[in-house]
């Protein structure tokens, strides 16, 4: 099944004020899955549905001066919410109302953070919009959720019932790295059947001309 896009935006609308507050758990998994882009000053990094732009500050100081951080995300309250965000380095920050299918990044980016973002790295259409758009080679890390080892089916339940807000396609919720793992290069996950977080780390393919 397909992801439902103006579903999701729908449920963002009322999400949007408390989704920090609600999301607060996952603040180290997030951490992580940024150290592992391995960002350097200068670099240009890609905030792929940002929401309400919770990394936004901590790619900023790690880009620096020098720096940009391109951010999109298709709902409108979300991004209110990033839009409202305290500026704590002096990178520049552009925040786009788009989807990932549609998105045009203003400039060719060095990196790319997936971070809860289930339903954009499960369409292979929205992430070939975005790796033609990036440097050869960039650096990809994608963190979320994803089902414990089948023989804990009473949490893997839970997490269908307390996940209906967030993600509209639970195909792929066993494994939701898999289309990542076929279009990048040094693809690497860590992760484990007795948790429901993963990193995943890897390189955007040089496109063919």
């Amino acid at each position: 099944m397909a992801a439902n896009l103006e579903q999701a935006v729908e449920h963002y609308r009322g999400l949007a004020p408390r989704y920090d507050h609600y999301t607060r758990r996952i603040n180290g998994i997030r951490e992580r899955a940024i150290a592992a882009l391995q960002l350097r000053s200068g670099d240009t990094v890609v905030d792929a549905g940002c929401g309400t732009g919770w990394c936004l500050p901590r790619l900023a100081r790690a880009v620096g001066a020098g720096g940009r951080v391109l951010a999109f995300d298709p709902s409108p309250e979300m991004l209110e919410v990033a839009r409202s965000r305290p500026r704590e380095s002096a990178a520049a920050i552009d925040l786009i109302r788009s989807s990932a299918e549609d998105v045009v990044l203003p400039a060719r980016a060095d990196a790319i953070l997936f971070s809860y973002t289930h339903d954009l790295i499960r369409s292979p259409r929205a992430l070939a919009n975005l790796f033609r758009q990036v440097k050869p080679g960039a650096r990809v890390a994608a963190t979320s959720t994803k089902l414990y080892a089948p023989w804990l089916f009473p949490a893997n339940w839970y997490l269908r019932v307390t996940h209906r807000a967030y993600i509209t396609n639970f195909d792929g919720f066993e494994t939701p790295w898999s289309v990542l793992a076929t279009l990048l290069d040094d693809f690497r996950v860590e992760t484990s059947g007795r948790t429901q977080h993963y990193v995943a780390t890897g390189r955007v393919r040089p496109q063919e001309a």
